[in-house]
This record gives C-alpha cells, structure tokens and sequence, in this order.
C-alpha cells in the first residue's frame, strides 16, 4: 500500500501527490449517508473521529475500508493534548499514527477542535498550547508526509490562538450564524445568546471571522468550517444542564438555506480560504434540507480546479448604481485565472439588493462573460460590465472561450 503525500504550496493550496486539491469535507457523517453517498453529492473528504468524543482511554477504532473516492482526515480528539494523562495518550496517538500514516486516502490529521475555548464552569481552556503543540510534535516526528490542522472557537484574541500556530499547518474557525430567533443556549454560544463575536451579526460574518484566521494563520492556509445543520441539534443536557429532560425543539430546527450555504462559502473562498468543510450533525438524506446541500457541494466540486487556481494580483474597480441602499463593504471579487481564463467570483455582503459596474478586468477578457450555473451572459464594453445582485447573492463569471 502506497502512502498520499500532501503539501502545501506557496499559494496555500494542498497537493496530493503533487496534484492541488481543494479539500471539500464533511465534518460529520449524515444519517443514512455512507462515504459512497458523500462522494457522489461532491464531497472529496471525510473527517473520520478515531476516538470518537469519548475521554476514556480507547484505542482508536479500524480505518473505515469502504471511503471509495474520499480522502479522509483522523480527528484525535483529545489524544494529541499531553499536557496531562501524556503517557498514555502519546501511547493511544502513537497507535494511530501508524495504522493511519501509510494511507493512500490520508488527507491530514485533526487537531482538537476549539482548543482554545474555554467551556461553562471551567478555569481554563480545553487544551493549553503547550500540550497541544507537544501532541502535534509526536505527530510530525512519526508522519512528516501530512499536515496537521485545527478549527477555532469564533472568540478569543488574534494573540491567543497565534499560541497555537507552532503545532498546526492549517487554520480556521466555526462559525455557525444561522439561528432561530429564540433559540436556547447550547454549548459555544455566548451568554447573550449570539454565537459570534463580532459586531456584524449577519451572514457576513463569516467572511469576517475568515479574515481574522488569515490575521491569526501568519500565511498559513485556512480552511473554515461551515453550517450545513441547524444549531438546535447541538443540544446536548452536559453543556447546557439548564435543558437537561427538554429535548430537541423541532420547531427550532432552523437549517440554512441554499442561498446562504452558497453565499457563506463564496464569501469565505473571496476572504481567503482554500478549502472548506461543512458541519452536517443529524442532517438526515431523506430530508429537503439535503437536497439543497447537495446543490452547493455539487457547484463547488464543479468549481475544483478552478478553486485550485492561481489568484490574478490585481483588483477590480466597482461602481454602484443608486438604489437607495448604502454602500458599506458591498460587492467583493476575487479573480482566478484557470488555464488561461478569468473566473470572477463575486459576492454581495450585504441584505439589500446592490447593482454594480465591473472595470479593469483581466486583460484576456474580451466582449462576453458567461454567468455560471446561470444559463445567461453578459457583454463586455470598454473592458467593463454590469450586473445585479440580490441580497447575498453570488455570481461566478467566466471569459467565455
């Protein structure tokens, strides 16, 4: 069995085996889903949790042998923290790593997720960074060959999670923003009832807290961790014992749409994140709400090698048209250039409808665009075009050929 090797490249995008490779994950495993189910909606990972979430001291469990086209990343939970129980974790991780490192579907490893957080009631944080970077030391030493990446709370300090830098190769955060009005408390929302902490309460926050893991990576790559699920199935009566006996609130299951899935994920690849994996707890296939994941997973692995491709330096120029609407962060681009061809992709971050003049394109822009997914083009003038955009809404441009 020959073993993947993974990089990272100087534009931060993976290579597998030398190919770039834009991860789309699942972060969990949807109800009546199987790796086969994953993979022919377009998801190309799989995080796999070795030891589950349980703190006792298991082996980790065989690797999955039915992942078929999935690359898959081990999350190790809480084994790869030595700053206490070290011998006997350093013992359960060690077993892990080398039943895994040799893995020809072997993307990365996981590290404990929100280390940095710290949960109702206790003094300190999950992991303390020293433990955690001696964890992903052991890691390094017994696979060099794959990279090591976590997932941060929405809060603390740019400084405090820089702590953890030197035991990761790949950053990013959670942010779950689609909620219902009265939803109740459950484990990471604040006491206010918010579940990030940023003045921008919308869907663009999201591209917010990607900017701030660019600030806390220090050039490293990010990889944010997206809603696919509603925030009421994080019930659970060990976090929030207030609710202990209540039970789910169905009526509370809010799911994020289609439109704010793909805006949220747009927004965040506009911000900076070369890849992207998606929070799916309790999501069942059967549902209505899969099929509109399936909509965004299907368009972003449409979209792969295009997400591969190299960033064009330059900036376009905007221009709004009056609409009695402020202009705050309004449209933002960000310019791919794959096999010679501009992509554009262009989100609006605001909740009003914005209509915009595009100028000083990329130089192999000639009379027409073709919108993708949107069956329309659009003429090209004066090295310049316009186009409207709902609230939230993403268009994704292509030089036509």
């Amino acid at each position: 069995m020959s073993g993947s090797h993974v990089t990272i490249g100087e534009d931060r995008i993976l290579h597998v085996n030398g190919k770039p490779f834009f991860p789309i994950g699942a972060r969990h495993m949807p109800i009546g889903a199987t790796p086969a189910v994953l993979s022919a909606v377009g998801f190309n990972a799989l995080r796999w949790p070795a030891f589950g979430t349980d703190t006792a001291a298991i082996p980790p469990a065989e690797v999955p042998d039915d992942l078929g086209d999935l690359m898959f990343y081990p999350y190790v939970y809480n084994r790869a923290d030595f700053s206490e129980d070290a011998g006997a974790r350093r013992e359960l991780l060690t077993e892990l790593l080398l039943n895994v490192r040799d893995h020809p579907a072997l993307l990365c490893y996981e590290q404990r997720n929100e280390p940095a957080y710290t949960p109702r009631n206790h003094a300190r944080s999950q992991t303390p960074a020293e433990g955690f970077i001696a964890g992903s030391r052991l890691i390094r030493e017994l696979d060099p060959h794959h990279p090591i990446r976590v997932g941060h709370m929405t809060c603390n300090l740019v400084s405090t999670l820089r702590k953890y830098n030197e035991g990761v190769d790949i950053v990013g955060c959670n942010p779950y923003v689609v909620n219902h009005p009265e939803m109740r408390r459950f484990v990471g929302t604040r006491t206010d009832g918010k579940t990030v902490d940023t003045p921008n309460q919308t869907l663009s926050a999201v591209g917010d807290l990607t900017t701030k893991m660019m600030r806390v990576a220090e050039g490293r790559p990010v990889w944010m961790q997206l809603q696919a699920m509603a925030n009421e199935d994080w019930y659970n009566e060990e976090h929030t014992p207030e609710n202990r006996g209540l039970g789910i609130y169905e009526h509370h299951r809010l799911f994020p749409s289609r439109w704010q899935m793909r805006f949220m994920a747009f927004h965040a690849i506009v911000r900076g994140a070369t890849g992207l994996s998606w929070a799916l707890h309790r999501v069942e296939i059967n549902s209505p709400h899969w099929q509109e994941v399936y909509q965004v997973i299907g368009e972003l692995r449409e979209l792969h090698d295009v997400l591969c491709a190299p960033v064009w330096p330059k900036g376009l120029e905007i221009e709004y048209k009056e609409l009695g609407f402020s202009d705050w962060i309004g449209i933002e681009t960000l310019v791919k250039i794959h096999r010679n061809r501009p992509w554009i992709i262009a989100v609006n971050t605001q909740f009003d409808p914005m209509e915009a003049v595009f100028s000083h394109l990329p130089p192999q822009v000639s009379s027409k665009l073709s919108v993708f997914g949107e069956d329309r083009s659009l003429s090209v003038h004066a090295n310049s075009f316009a186009d409207r955009f709902q609230p939230y809404e993403v268009h994704i441009y292509a030089a036509e050929e």
